[in-house]
C-alpha cells in the first residue's frame, strides 16, 4: 500500500498553517516517514526561537479514530509506540478532521496510553485543541520531563554553585506587589566578584502564588539557602518599610522589604549560600569531570 496520501498532506498543510499563525516554528520531516511528521519549535514571548522541540505525528481524518462524545480514540502499532517513547524529543500526537477543520493534540507518554490485548490505544480529548491556549501547555512539555528539567537546571547553575564553593558572593534581588492577589515582580541575580566588582547575571520577571516570599527564591534557586542580606539591610533599610510593617513586629516576619515603593512594591534583597543539594551536586559534578 502506498504511504503517500492527499488526505495526510492536507492535514500537514493544516497544522503547519496553524502553528505559524500561534507565531511557532513548523518543521516537516519528508525524507523518510519513521512516524514523525514534523518538528514544532517554540517560540518566546519576544518572538525568539527557543531551541526547544516537540516531535509531531499527525493523523488526518476520521477513518484513523473511534469518534467518542468527548474524545477521538487512535489505536496504534508497538513499532510506533516504542519508538516514539524512545524518541530524543517529547512527542505529540495531532489529528485533523477536514469535515470540521478540528484540531486536537495529546502527548504521547506511558502515562496517556492504555495496552490493549492486541496494541495499544490513545484518548485525545475534543476539548483540547491546538490554540493559543495550549501553548503554554506545550512549551511545558518541550520542557522534558520533571526529572529532565531539574537536572537540566542544576547543570546550568553549575558554575554559579563553584563560585559559591570558592567564596564567591550571590544576591537576588526581589521586587513583590504587596496587594495584588497572583505575587509578581522583577528577580535579579548579583554576583559579587572576588575583586569586588559587581554584575548582574539574571533578570526575570516572576509570577507565582502559593509560596511566601523566601520560598519563591528557593523554587528559583534550588541549590541554595535563601537569607535576608542583614549587611545589605543594616545600610539600607528605609523608612517606608514601616508604613506596611510595622517596626514592632517587623523581625517576626520571616522576610520584609527594605524599601517599599508607593506603598505597593516591596524590594527585598536576599543572600545565597550553598544548602546540601547544591554541596552534593557539586561532588556529582567532580565525580563525573575526574579522569
Amino acid at each position: 500500500m502506498s504511504r503517500y496520501s492527499p488526505t495526510e498532506r492536507i492535514g500537514v498543510s493544516a497544522i503547519e498553517n496553524k502553528i505559524s499563525s500561534l507565531g511557532w516554528i513548523f518543521r516537516e520531516q519528508p525524507i523518510v516517514d519513521m512516524g514523525i511528521d514534523a518538528h514544532i519549535e517554540v517560540v518566546d514571548f519576544n518572538k525568539n526561537p527557543t531551541g526547544r522541540l516537540l516531535g509531531v505525528q499527525i493523523k488526518t481524518g476520521a477513518s484513523h479514530f473511534k469518534d467518542k462524545t468527548d474524545h477521538l480514540v487512535y489505536y496504534g502499532s508497538i513499532t510506533h509506540l516504542e519508538y516514539w517513547l524512545k524518541h530524543s524529543l517529547p512527542v505529540i500526537l495531532i489529528s485533523y478532521l477536514p469535515e470540521n477543520k478540528q484540531i486536537c493534540w495529546v502527548e504521547i507518554s506511558k502515562d496517556s496510553i492504555e495496552m490493549t490485548e492486541k496494541s495499544w490505544k490513545i484518548k485525545i480529548p475534543k476539548s483540547q485543541l491546538l490554540n493559543e491556549t495550549s501553548l503554554l501547555t506545550l512549551s511545558s512539555i518541550a520542557d522534558g520531563t520533571k526529572f529532565e528539567v531539574r537536572y537540566r537546571n542544576l547543570l546550568l547553575h553549575a558554575g554559579l554553585m563553584e563560585f559559591l564553593d570558592n567564596g564567591g558572593t550571590l544576591q537576588v534581588k526581589k521586587e513583590d506587589w504587596l496587594h495584588k492577589s497572583l505575587s509578581r515582580g522583577l528577580v535579579q541575580l548579583i554576583k559579587t566578584n572576588l575583586n569586588g566588582t559587581q554584575e548582574i547575571i539574571e533578570s526575570n520577571n516572576f509570577v507565582y502564588s502559593g509560596y511566601e516570599i523566601t520560598e519563591a527564591v528557593e523554587t528559583v534557586y534550588p541549590w541554595a539557602a535563601v537569607h535576608l542580606d542583614e549587611d545589605f539591610y543594616a545600610d539600607n533599610l528605609c523608612e517606608s518599610v514601616y508604613s506596611i510593617f510595622p517596626k514592632a513586629n517587623l523581625k517576626r516576619n520571616r522576610a520584609y522589604p527594605y524599601e517599599v515603593l508607593s506603598g505597593e512594591v516591596g524590594l527585598y534583597m536576599f543572600k545565597l549560600e550553598l544548602n546540601d543539594l547544591g554541596k552534593s551536586f557539586l561532588q556529582v559534578i567532580q565525580y563525573l569531570d575526574a579522569n
